[in-house]
């Protein structure tokens, strides 16, 4: 099995539907998508990113309010969504292990670009593929005190889940600039990662 490490984020047209099958057709549409390719010692060896260009779908305004990726920018920037799935896929190929921090989210929209636009069989690959999650992985050292939701839900004893921007804030005392957006995101999980995973110690 490879050595090298894929790190991954992206944007999209909302939530997924986690009660529905992936292949649903209402489910979300990636709006922008990174993936790096490092190696255990964290040299930067590969990379894709792109914006995706929307064919028949929009991107709600509520949602380009938080990335900042409005249904016009895309449209004349983006390219087609199958060719970013294929280019995430070029990179994920070369790994042994991916991350994102949230992979589940993440996780689950690849899933569904899968489903689309390749098979089922490669997207049951992917789901089955070794991964780590930097938000999971953080959020006891971070110790992000629980929101007040979370208080009225009885967690309230329980640490948030750091963002990225305060996970990253944590481990290197930086601000998170250009985020929402998914190459400033992955290079922050990334960092993180390296920064919670010494390279003498990554499996």
């Amino acid at each position: 099995m490879s050595d090298l490490i894929c790190f991954f984020d992206t944007e999209t047209t909302g939530l997924p539907q986690f009660k529905s099958p992936s292949e649903h057709p209402d489910q979300p549409h990636i709006v922008d998508i990174c993936a790096l390719l490092y190696t255990p010692d964290g040299v930067l060896v590969d990379s894709f990113e792109a914006m995706v260009k929307p064919d028949g779908w929009v991107i709600p305004d509520e949602v380009a309010a938080i990335h900042g990726i409005t249904t016009e920018m895309a449209l004349e920037q983006g390219i087609p969504e199958a060719e970013a799935v294929a280019g995430f896929m070029s990179i994920m190929a070369q790994a042994g292990l991916r991350v994102a921090h949230n992979v589940s989210f993440d996780d689950r929209i690849l899933r569904i670009g899968l489903k689309r636009f390749m098979d089922d069989a490669t997207a049951d690959e992917f789901k089955d593929g070794p991964k780590y999650c930097t938000c999971q992985s953080s959020k006891n050292i971070v110790q992000c005190p629980p929101t007040e939701k979370m208080i009225r839900a009885g967690f309230g004893k329980q640490f948030k889940q750091p963002t990225v921007a305060e996970a990253l804030l944590h481990f290197t005392g930086e601000e998170l600039v250009g985020g929402h957006r998914a190459r400033p995101d992955t290079e922050a999980c990334a960092r993180i990662y390296f920064a919670m995973n010494p390279p003498a110690k990554v499996a």
